[in-house]
């Protein structure tokens, strides 16, 4: 689902304009109808309920009978009453009857919805930028379940079936102000996927002045921008030329590598997963040899790598090797073992 706002936290003059117009016809309505309750009151001494009859019988030219006195002062009053009240009582309801076919009103209340669903927002996702690469990275966020928000400039993208119902921003993303709109301060992540690289260099750049801890993915469009992005604060670059071609080579030298990466990151395929979990000060796994922890027997995953707070990644550790406070595991395996070391590692479970 779509929401247009030209700068997020800057009021729109025109944003609350169809419930204005919407309070301005039913206030016009409710005056005239009073107006006319109290003049039948005072001329024809009527009670409140007969008042309110007379005067919307009269108003809306049903016809039914007259109640009360009917005299000269009460005639003189109905005609101008009707002159009077009639104008305006049209104008109030052809109003009314603008809104809901027009759509303005439908409009309004689905973009307070989303705007809800903004401000609710959490660890979450920001994609900048609406073109296939970002198209492909959006949907791989929906099919793992991760709430994402998408940023583009042009409003005649997202109209694509997958992504009906999604939170899509029309905007600039280089503007801090449409950032913070898509809720970058309580976001887990972003990824800019614009289509130059000096796009990709100033929404990097802006992204890291609001939140230097945010990891941010930046595509590189040409070979040798690399430095730039880098520089900018960009935490992973990702070229497709580069990745594509690496892959066709991959694909000749290596096939059965390569299909083993792809069950991996095809994790709908084998329900296989790989994470990257950390270790907690309070998790029983700390001071714990690989061999003394039996992750496989004690969660059903796979330990595949471990980084040391400080040092580089290793892969495929020796059993002497020794948990510590602050590592991350990179672990294979069903989404229910990475759940079970997920806990332990959480110190959520008891030891095994």
């Amino acid at each position: 689902m779509r929401l247009r706002t030209p700068f997020p936290h800057v009021p729109d003059p025109d944003a609350d304009a169809p419930l204005k117009r919407l309070r301005y016809a039913l206030a016009l309505l409710a005056a005239v109808i009073v107006a006319g309750a109290i003049g039948y009151h005072l001329l024809s001494h009527l009670s409140g309920l007969d008042s309110f009859y007379m005067a919307i019988t009269t108003l809306f030219t049903v016809g039914f009978r007259e109640l009360g006195e009917v005299n000269a002062r009460t005639k003189i009053f109905t005609i101008f009453y009707l002159i009077i009240g009639l104008g305006v009582a049209t104008y109030a309801l052809s109003n009314l009857t603008a809104l809901l076919l027009e759509g303005d009103l439908r409009g309004y209340l689905m973009e307070r919805r989303m705007q809800k669903r903004l401000d609710d927002l959490k660890d979450h996702v920001i994609v900048c930028g609406f073109g296939k690469m970002g198209f492909q990275a959006a949907w791989e966020l929906k099919k793992a379940g991760i709430p994402f928000v998408i940023i583009e400039q042009d409003d005649s993208k997202g109209r694509s079936p997958r992504f009906a119902g999604e939170l899509i921003l029309y905007g600039n993303a280089m503007d801090d102000l449409m950032l913070e709109r898509a809720g970058i301060r309580q976001a887990r992540g972003l990824i800019t996927a614009l289509t130059t690289d000096a796009d990709n260099v100033l929404v990097t750049l802006t992204v890291k002045q609001i939140r230097p801890d945010l990891p941010v993915v930046a595509r590189s469009a040409k070979l040798g921008t690399e430095r730039q992005l880098k520089a900018a604060g960009a935490d992973h670059i990702v070229s497709p030329y580069e990745i594509g071609g690496r892959r066709m080579a991959g694909l000749l030298l290596k096939p059965e590598m390569m299909k083993f990466f792809d069950i991996v990151l095809q994790q709908e395929q084998l329900e296989l997963g790989l994470e990257r979990i950390s270790i907690s000060p309070g998790s029983p796994l700390v001071g714990q040899t690989l061999r003394e922890a039996r992750l496989r027997h004690a969660t059903g995953s796979l330990l595949v790598g471990l980084v040391h707070p400080g040092a580089e990644l290793r892969f495929n550790p020796s059993g002497d090797e020794r948990f510590q406070a602050g590592d991350e595991l990179l672990i294979m395996g069903p989404a229910e073992a990475l759940a079970n070391l997920t806990r332990l590692a959480r110190a959520e479970m008891t030891r095994q």
